[in-house]
């Protein structure tokens, strides 16, 4: 199993062996490493999520010209750990407690040892990215990190205002779409596809991007905790406005601004983030946020029609299916 997501699934099955071989190199990523790091990373790894940015990377390679299984598996790998670095580090500004249903690195030991574990894995990253034998490809690991530090610095340093819906997709894309991007991209690039085919490809992970960010920021609101992996509301808990919020306040026929001002509140109690869950999902905030992710779903779809009908390319569609289908 990936996740809660079975093996069987084409699109998973299609790259089995090869999300194997990362699996164990992602449990020996601390070998020779200090003793709390290679804890550290045993926890991370038990449970490795879906995996689907390193499913997208092996899927997008299959439609280059040039196969080097070894050369691959690295790029999966250091996008991998880029992605992971992100989310230690991010649990760190979000105070979070809980990741995968496990504790968050800084809930197991403290922040400053979380800090430093989220360092180690952006190293790692780098030295595996450093001996891609394509320079255009090193350049996109390099710039994903930028966008998703953008990203993040965007959000936590944004005045106390609801973003516009343009600011959060501008986010959103520099904090998650980008990632996805580069995984399909840069597969491609790395393996000679036509240019055409990379174009469609890193068209098709960035709406994909959007599309799963949006989904997630959904769920933390309408999402069952157990399911979810994480707890729900903590985007209200942080005042970070999403989507389905921004979209609640504008459902408010003129009392927007009291909703707006209970969503930015710098401080809630368990009962002001019940009271605020049960006014965004009485609201049209949640399904029109749906429906926008379905929107960026339906645009992956037509950016794979640039590539060549064969199962990969269903594959790549069944991924688009399933990162939407989380909130149907």
């Amino acid at each position: 199993m990936v996740g809660k997501v079975s093996r069987g699934d084409t699109f998973y099955s299609l790259v089995d062996a090869e999300l194997r071989d990362l699996e164990r190199r992602l449990l020996d990523v601390g070998r020779g490493a200090h003793p709390v790091f290679r804890d550290a990373v045993a926890h991370l790894f038990q449970t490795p999520g879906k995996l689907l940015r390193p499913t997208l990377v092996f899927l997008a390679a299959r439609f280059g010209q040039k196969s080097d299984r070894e050369v691959v598996i690295n790029l999966a790998e250091s996008l991998e750990l880029v992605h992971t670095a992100s989310l230690v580090h991010d649990d760190v500004v979000d105070r979070a407690a809980v990741r995968r249903n496990v504790q968050t690195v800084n809930a197991r030991w403290n922040d400053d040892i979380a800090l430093i574990v989220g360092d180690y894995l952006f190293a790692k990253a780098y030295a595996l990215a450093a001996v891609l034998p394509d320079p255009e490809v090193i350049a996109i690991v390099a710039q994903t990190v930028f966008a998703l530090c953008d990203g993040e610095l965007g959000e936590i340093t944004a005045g106390r205002g609801l973003p516009s819906e343009q600011t959060y997709l501008d986010r959103i894309e520099l904090k998650t779409a980008s990632l996805y991007a580069a995984c399909c991209q840069g597969a491609a690039l790395l393996t000679e596809a036509d240019p055409e085919h990379v174009a469609a490809l890193g068209a098709f992970g960035t709406n994909l991007g959007m599309a799963f960010q949006i989904t997630d920021d959904v769920l933390d609101l309408v999402g069952d905790e157990t399911d979810f992996g994480k707890t729900v509301g903590r985007d209200l808990l942080e005042g970070m406005p999403t989507l389905p919020m921004i979209y609640a306040v504008a459902d408010q026929d003129g009392k927007g601004a009291d909703l707006a001002a209970r969503i930015l509140a710098p401080a809630k109690s368990a009962a002001d983030i019940g009271a605020l869950l049960d006014d965004i999902r009485r609201s049209s905030g949640p399904e029109r946020a749906r429906q926008r992710a379905f929107a960026f779903h339906d645009a992956s779809l037509r950016a794979l029609d640039g590539l060549p009908d064969r199962v990969e390319r269903a594959a790549l569609r069944e991924v688009a299916d399933f990162v939407v289908s989380r909130v149907r």
